[in-house]
């Protein structure tokens, strides 16, 4: 399933609502030029960050719709297909590409903590009639199970596997993807806290809510790795490292996302119940982290 066009930095938007609560397709789609302009390869929607399991199916149907209008062919569409029935990620899938995405991400089935050997039959009953390539997502954090690299070795016959968004955490466990999976699956680190652990690792990108937020310095980071400029990648990631630091430990990390997104001008909207909204003071720190960051890259 390697392509080379289906790497790098995908930017993983959140949902904007207008004052009447509906979705702000006009916004999702300035924030896609946004990102683009700034390099960004791929848009992964309906993730975590864009609230996807917040939104009813006619708004699933909608924004789907909207992003790959705004991508226009410039970026790879990815669509989070998240269920817990492997008929109804099959079902998701199968509107994913006739709206036109190129790709689509599933996790294992949420709530309940199941064993390894039940989510990757589920997964391979998913993976075996995809009709387009599939990214699977470990988060263990959010499902319950940690899909170790042995794990998902065993779903490289389906055909359709082509990446894995990694975000257990463990410092080591890309380089260990990269040895259970070679060539043939990309890995992508999903964890923002680790992107460059990762990279030194021979990821193949990063999945990043953060770069919704931050486009130039994260795709700037990327380009650094990816060109082995370690010295400058190393300096961006320390004055990066504060921004992401805000977003990446806070509970309530997707409303920190749009509050600031709000105050820097692409009004968003609150979150939707029952997602935490972030606090003011979180609010600030994140907003004086990201004026110290532009401040320090300005020369670059």
């Amino acid at each position: 399933m390697t392509n080379q066009t289906m790497r790098g930095v995908f930017a993983v938007p959140t949902t904007p609502y207008r004052t009447d609560g509906s979705q702000n397709l006009d916004e999702l789609a300035a924030g896609i030029e946004r990102v683009i302009a700034a390099g960004v390869g791929g848009i992964l929607c309906l993730g975590a960050t864009g609230e996807a399991l917040a939104l009813s199916a006619e708004e699933r149907e909608e924004q789907i719709r909207a992003v790959v209008a705004a991508a226009s062919g410039r970026a790879t569409v990815v669509v989070g297909c998240m269920a817990y029935a492997p008929a109804e990620m099959s079902s998701l899938i199968a509107q994913a590409k006739d709206l036109g995405a190129d790709a689509v991400m599933i996790t294992p089935p949420f709530y309940g903590g199941l064993e390894p050997g039940p989510v990757i039959a589920a997964l391979r009953e998913v993976m075996s009639t995809s009709p387009l390539p599939v990214m699977v997502y470990n988060n263990p954090h959010s499902t319950g199970t940690d899909l170790l690299p042995a794990d998902l070795a065993q779903l490289g016959d389906t055909g359709t596997f082509w990446s894995v968004k990694e975000t257990s955490g463990e410092a080591t466990r890309v380089r260990e993807l990269r040895e259970a999976l070679g060539d043939d699956v990309e890995v992508f680190v999903g964890a923002d806290g680790i992107a460059l652990e990762g990279f030194t690792q021979g990821a193949s990108g990063w999945v990043a809510a953060s770069a919704w937020l931050l486009p130039e310095p994260c795709q700037r980071l990327w380009d650094l790795a990816a060109a082995g400029d370690w010295s400058e990648a190393v300096s961006l990631w320390n004055r990066l490292g504060g921004a992401l630091g805000q977003i990446e430990g806070s509970s309530a990390f997707i409303s920190l996302i749009k509050q600031a997104l709000s105050r820097r001008g692409s009004e968003q909207g609150p979150v939707r119940l029952p997602l935490p909204t972030a606090d003011t003071h979180a609010v600030e720190t994140l907003l004086a982290a990201i004026d110290e960051l532009e401040r320090s890259t300005a020369h670059v």
